[in-house]
């Protein structure tokens, strides 16, 4: 059985501010971080920047502050008695990092405003809720063993992206560009920048024809070029699925010549 005791949404601590404590026994926090911080991880102070999430068991001792600033947290306080929590399943006491942190925090604020209103439900809605926030959590900390391994090479290959868009940017070459299988680039490029690694370079594609399209007086044939197009009745057609409009109405609405 899981029981919430507080959940607190969005609070904020002056630039001062540290807590260096042992938690109390029998009791769980788990602290969602919208600023960087610095925490204690196996007795160093380490620096790790926002959205990271850190779960503490009864006893742990909790030591963290602000980077710098003020420090912006959400925080739920919980008893419970489930092995999920004796057998390792989460990491205690370690950040770990959140991918899609405002989709993961609304769970955060679902647990806050239901424990608020107590409804005939609330406790059955509650512990279905904190289910939700620890198996996710429990994703993204074996999520993160991986992509921290390929983490460098995937910003890299992201700024070749946008600088290249004009590159072949097949599966396979993106693949021998970081050193992975097709198949674990996939995986690892839509956790690192949550979207598919084909859709980041049409996004470079489009991006980098809006640029043309509204500070040059090139064709659209030559501009679909530069952008990677082999096909430019393909570029209009894909242009036109982003942007809603063409890429000549585009250039209408967009001209600064």
């Amino acid at each position: 059985m899981i029981k919430v005791i507080y959940a607190m949404i969005n609070q904020e601590m002056p630039e001062d501010f540290v807590d260096d404590l042992f938690f109390a026994q029998g009791e769980y926090e788990i602290m969602l971080f919208d600023s960087p911080i610095v925490a204690e991880v196996n007795g160093e102070m380490q620096e790790f920047p926002e959205h990271h999430c850190i779960l503490y068991k009864p006893g742990q001792r909790i030591h963290y502050h602000a980077q710098s600033g003020k420090l912006l947290y959400t925080w739920i306080r919980f008893n419970c008695d489930e092995a999920l929590f004796t057998e390792g399943y989460v990491p205690f006491g370690v950040p770990i990092f959140c991918p899609d942190f405002e989709c993961y925090k609304q769970y955060f604020i679902n647990v806050a405003n239901e424990n608020y209103w107590n409804h005939p439900s609330s406790q059955l809605v509650l512990e279905e809720l904190m289910h939700v926030i620890f198996h996710r959590l429990h994703d993204y900390a074996f999520l993160n063993a991986d992509l921290s391994r390929y983490r460098d090479r995937l910003i890299e290959l992201r700024n070749d992206i946008y600088a290249h868009p004009e590159y072949d940017w097949t599966l396979e070459y993106m693949a021998n560009y970081v050193n992975l299988s097709v198949r674990a680039l996939q995986k690892q490029y839509k956790a690192f920048a949550h979207i598919s690694c084909i859709n980041e370079v049409i996004e470079s594609r489009i991006e980098r024809s809006k640029v043309l399209l509204s500070r040059t007086s090139h064709s659209i044939q030559e501009i679909s070029y530069a952008c990677g197009y082999r096909n430019v009745e393909h570029f209009c057609r894909q242009f036109k699925k982003h942007e809603n409009i063409t890429p000549n109405q585009y250039r209408k609405e967009h001209r600064s010549l």
